[in-house]
C-alpha cells in the first residue's frame, strides 16, 4: 500500500520558490495544506495560488498575522492541522515545512523512509528541567523562563514580566525543533487533545517561542512519548553556532546536502542563492528544470 504523505507548509515569502517546493513534492499520494502568513499581503498569496492551480490536493487555510516566537504561529499549524482532519483525506504522517524548506532525498526514498520506520514519532523533544541543548546557548534558567513567566509581545517587541505562573498540572514542559513529521495516529490525538485542552492552549499564548515547545509538549506526556524517534527531518543550516538558524543555504553546501541523511533541508531564499534548487534537482534528485515545472496531480 502506498505511503500517504500530508505536508504542513507555513510560509510568507517567494511564492515562485513555494511553488517549486510543492511542484517537487507532489503526486498521487500526497496533499498539501498551506497557510501564507497574512503580514505577507494578499499579492503573495494570490501568486501562489496562481501558479499552483493544476494541482488538486492543495488546501489553503485560514491566513494569521505571524511574528516571530508569537503563538500565533502554533495557531497557523493548529488550523492546518484542523483542515487537514477535516479533509477526508487519507494520509499516514504529516510532515511540517516551511517555505522555505526543499527535499534533499527522492520522492521514493522519503516514501520508503516512512515505510522503514512506520510508527516512528520524527519530533525533536528534550525536557526543558533539564541540561539541554538550549542550555548550550542559554542558561538553565532562561530555557526554563520560557514556560514558567509571562511573555507578551507589543507590536514586533516581546516583553518579559518577571512573575512566576504555574505549568499545566500535570505535563511536563519540552522543547525542540518546530519541525516535525508525526503518525496519522499522533495527529489525530493532537487534535483531540486541543479541542479537549483549552486551558494548556491558552496558557501557550504567553509563552516564549511557543513552536519549539507546544506540540514537543503534548506528544511527550502522550501515549506516543515511547514512539519518539528524537530528531526532526529537517537539516538546519547554522551560522557561526547561532542558536538561531540565519545562515541561507548555497551552493557551496551542496556537498553537505549531499552527505546529509537528512530528508529536508532549510533556508533557501532564491532572491539571494538563485542555482541551489537547481543544483539539488540535478545532483540529489535527479530531476531537470523542465521535469519540476510540470503540474502534477
Amino acid at each position: 500500500m502506498a505511503m500517504q504523505i500530508a505536508y504542513i507548509i507555513l510560509a510568507h515569502k517567494n511564492p515562485e520558490q513555494i511553488a517549486t517546493l510543492i511542484r517537487s513534492l507532489a503526486n498521487e499520494d500526497t496533499s498539501f495544506f498551506i497557510h501564507i502568513d497574512k503580514r505577507a499581503g494578499d499579492e503573495i498569496y494570490s501568486k501562489l495560488v496562481e501558479q499552483l492551480t493544476g494541482i488538486k490536493s492543495i488546501h489553503y487555510t485560514k491566513r494569521y498575522k505571524c511574528y516571530w516566537g508569537d503563538f500565533n504561529i502554533v495557531k497557523a499549524t493548529i488550523a492546518c492541522i484542523q483542515d487537514l482532519m477535516n479533509s477526508g483525506r487519507d494520509f499516514d504522517y504529516a510532515i511540517l515545512l516551511s517555505g522555505q524548506d526543499y527535499l534533499i532525498k527522492p520522492i521514493d526514498n522519503i516514501k520508503e523512509f516512512f515505510k522503514k520506520y512506520r510508527g516512528q514519532e520524527f519530533i525533536e523533544s528534550f525536557a526543558l528541567d533539564t541540561q539541554n541543548k538550549w542550555t548550550e546557548h542559554e542558561s538553565y534558567y532562561q530555557a526554563l523562563r520560557r514556560v514558567n513567566h509571562w511573555h507578551f509581545r507589543i507590536r514586533s517587541k516581546h516583553i518579559y514580566l518577571p512573575i512566576k505562573r504555574q505549568f499545566s498540572q500535570g505535563f511536563e514542559p519540552y522543547g525542540g525543533s518546530q519541525w516535525w513529521g508525526l503518525s496519522r495516529d499522533c495527529i489525530e490525538y493532537i487534535n483531540s487533545f486541543i479541542k479537549k485542552n483549552p486551558v494548556f492552549v491558552n496558557y501557550f499564548k504567553y509563552v516564549c517561542v511557543p513552536d519549539e515547545i507546544f506540540f514537543q509538549t503534548i506528544v511527550s506526556n502522550s501515549p506516543f512519548k515511547n514512539k519518539i524517534f528524537n530528531s526532526n527531518l529537517t537539516y538546519v543550516g547554522w551560522e557561526n553556532s547561532n542558536p538561531v538558524p540565519r545562515a541561507i543555504l548555497g551552493k557551496d553546501d551542496l556537498a553537505t546536502l549531499l552527505n546529509s541523511p537528512k530528508l529536508f533541508a532549510r533556508k533557501f531564499d532564491i532572491t539571494r542563492e538563485p542555482e541551489i534548487l537547481d543544483l539539488i534537482d540535478r545532483e540529489i534528485l535527479g530531476l531537470n528544470l523542465r521535469q519540476r515545472r510540470v503540474v502534477k496531480p
